[in-house]
């Protein structure tokens, strides 16, 4: 299956067809693909602010961070759940990461898939132009899209399986695009999630989990969960700086908290993620 014939219209929904550097719908909106390789697909009537998503800053750091692969390991954990279900699945498989920020966990798995030589088609999307941009300096070979999670330009029933990792949940759009029995796999933080990080900033830290399933069990069943946990060490200011960038943390950081963080030259940090891997249900 082609790119454009996985693509729809983010106006109107109709299929997108591919004509030299550009799609275009049966209704007449056309969409140029960027020098960078992707297509913008978020049409201003989707914006909430001029330039959603992620700046150029946040993405360059939150890309700076990764790149030291403290989260190497949990990027192999995702990748061996959602294969070890697709391993029977017909090929080429049609995947899609949304929210995928500026590629690192996207550009993994395309990089596994093609170690195991399964033949697939994967498309990043993310509402950030600046994420989307970076990501397509990872890897020309994953699809990169700006669209909105929510109203995901993507054709019906045209998805194997869909990853969202910690990104806001569209249990409707995420099911129009899967086809039946179509796999889903979340990550969402655990109760000891950067934990350490948590307790330099705030006085009390409050141990809630979010549980996405209530949400979620109209139309996805749970078949397989696993807890991922371990611990990392950032020697060095700028990255746990880095770091809370790439949290909600970010905004209820005081000023005192902050200049205690860039103060500190060692953090020793726990990963605590849960992976649920869900299934369309018919």
């Amino acid at each position: 299956m082609s790119l454009s014939s996985c693509l729809c219209c983010p106006l109107c929904m109709h299929s997108l067809t591919a004509s030299d550097k550009s799609v275009r719908c049966s209704n007449g909106h056309c969409f140029d693909r960027a020098k960078q390789g992707y297509y913008n697909l978020l049409p201003v009537q989707q914006k909430r602010s001029r330039d959603p998503g992620d700046d150029a800053a946040m993405v360059a750091g939150r890309r700076e961070f990764l790149d030291q692969n403290h989260y190497q390991p949990l990027s192999e954990a995702i990748n061996t759940l959602l294969i070890s279900h697709l391993l029977e699945s017909q090929q080429p498989l049609q995947l899609l990461d949304c929210g995928s920020g500026e590629g690192y966990y996207s550009t993994r798995l395309e990089q596994q898939l093609d170690q195991r030589q399964i033949a697939h088609q994967l498309i990043g999307v993310d509402i950030s132009k600046h994420a989307v941009r970076a990501a397509c300096r990872r890897s020309p070979n994953v699809n990169w899209i700006v669209a909105s999670g929510s109203k995901l330009p993507v054709m019906e029933s045209s998805q194997d399986a869909l990853l969202c990792l910690f990104a806001p949940l569209s249990s409707a759009a995420f099911h129009r695009v899967l086809r039946p029995d179509g796999l889903l796999l979340l990550a969402t933080t655990g109760s000891d999630h950067l934990l350490e990080l948590r307790q330099q900033i705030y006085p009390e830290v409050r141990r809630n989990v979010f549980d996405p399933l209530p949400d979620l069990s109209a139309l996805f069943e749970p078949i397989e969960q696993k807890i991922v946990r371990y611990q990392f060490s950032l020697n060095n200011s700028r990255s746990i700086l880095q770091l809370l960038a790439m949290t909600p943390h970010q905004w209820r950081t005081d000023a005192d908290a902050r200049q205690r963080l860039q103060l500190l030259h060692q953090l020793d940090l726990s990963v605590d993620i849960n992976l649920q891997l869900l299934r369309a249900r018919s």
